[in-house]
């Protein structure tokens, strides 16, 4: 799987519950409510399992690496260059087939439908793009919002105000609503639960933040969310320092255990635990940019994770705490605001999309 593009988000404290239900139970980056409020802690009600409906939205996309030139890479041709080429003349364009259209990159296209012949999308994007990036580096902080809360679009042929035809892939619009979502959509609506662990990776032996995301506030997030409200929502599924941002779209628990003893490290309401196993499914990224929808095809894809954990419950059977088993965590947990209304340099770009 591709490894994904940093993206830390600043935690609402003013999201977090009354001190007095939580003392004893999360840290404060860690409360279930940094998500949104009125979840229920109550086992007995959260339900084993749980889904979203994927298709139309929840589409696999790629995550437009940094190192290739992120969006402004020409992924409709042979070298699939992003950073070396000259963007056609206003002249030049008049004089080219639909095909040759084809094969200019995302912001090429918008740049010529919106009618900026001096290309001022391809220059801003190519402040985000290097060479020298590390190959996870790239804007899935962008696709994942973007995959939840939008249709998966279709290609499309619009005309701008010079009667220029110009065609657009799904990937070419998916790459446009990503980097939308990824550094221009401000919102004050975006919430993590947890935080992003900067020490250790698969080759580089375990970390010193194994519980920036503490297993009991991870299962009510997960089932209120998934399992109550059927809503997606995204995490780092990966417990390293690389951040790999996916959209999760469902779980299946099942209880292993279900009346514990407390650990010495349980909550002190807890007075016993059960032992959890979650299969974790997320939308993962396409293997290749395409033309077509994917969506009915072998390029959408879904992965999942394996978790076992241990959850805590006080005397009225709430979820006070937890503690991981399994080596395999997510890092953090988070989610961000429907964009509706498009500002600035992509404020035509609904006019691309399918909602």
């Amino acid at each position: 799987m591709t490894k994904l593009m940093v993206f830390v988000l600043f935690l609402s404290l003013s999201s977090i519950v009354s001190a007095q239900d939580i003392n004893d139970v999360w840290k404060g980056f860690s409360t279930p409510e940094i998500m949104d409020s009125g979840f229920t802690h109550k086992m007995s009600e959260l339900p084993l399992k749980g889904t979203v409906q994927i298709g139309p939205r929840a589409w696999s996309g790629h995550y437009w690496p940094s190192k290739d030139g992120g969006i402004n890479v020409r992924w409709n041709t042979q070298d699939q260059e992003g950073f070396k080429y000259k963007s056609p003349s206003k002249v030049a364009v008049k004089y080219m087939s639909l095909d040759e259209l084809a094969q200019l990159s995302p912001t090429e296209k918008y740049d010529l439908y919106t009618g900026k012949y001096d290309y001022p999308l391809k220059e801003l994007a190519a402040t985000a793009a290097s060479r020298i990036a590390p190959d996870w580096a790239g804007i899935c902080h962008g696709w994942a919002p973007a995959t939840l809360h939008h249709n998966e679009p279709t290609p499309k042929i619009l005309t701008n105000a010079d009667g220029l035809k110009i065609p657009f892939g799904s990937s070419d619009i998916k790459a446009l609503l990503s980097y939308y979502y990824a550094f221009h959509h401000e919102t004050e609506d975006s919430h993590q639960v947890g935080l992003r662990c900067f020490f250790g990776g698969w080759l580089g032996g375990a970390r010193g933040c194994d519980e920036d995301l503490n297993a009991g506030a991870f299962h009510i997030v997960m089932t209120n969310m998934l399992g109550l409200r059927k809503e997606g929502f995204i995490a780092d599924v990966d417990r390293f320092k690389e951040v790999w941002n996916q959209p999760i779209v469902a779980y299946e628990s099942e209880i292993l255990a279900s009346n514990l003893s407390p650990s010495k490290s349980a909550a002190k309401s807890a007075v016993r635990e059960m032992r959890i196993a979650t299969e974790f499914f997320y939308v993962d990224e396409v293997k290749q940019v395409t033309w077509d929808v994917v969506h009915g095809t072998s390029e959408q894809r879904l992965n999942s994770r394996n978790y076992v954990y241990r959850i805590e419950l006080d005397r009225a059977g709430n979820i006070v705490g937890g503690e991981w088993e399994s080596e395999d965590r997510p890092d953090f947990m988070w989610n961000k605001e429907k964009a509706t209304k498009f500002e600035g340099i992509l404020s035509r770009l609904p006019d691309l999309l399918n909602d």
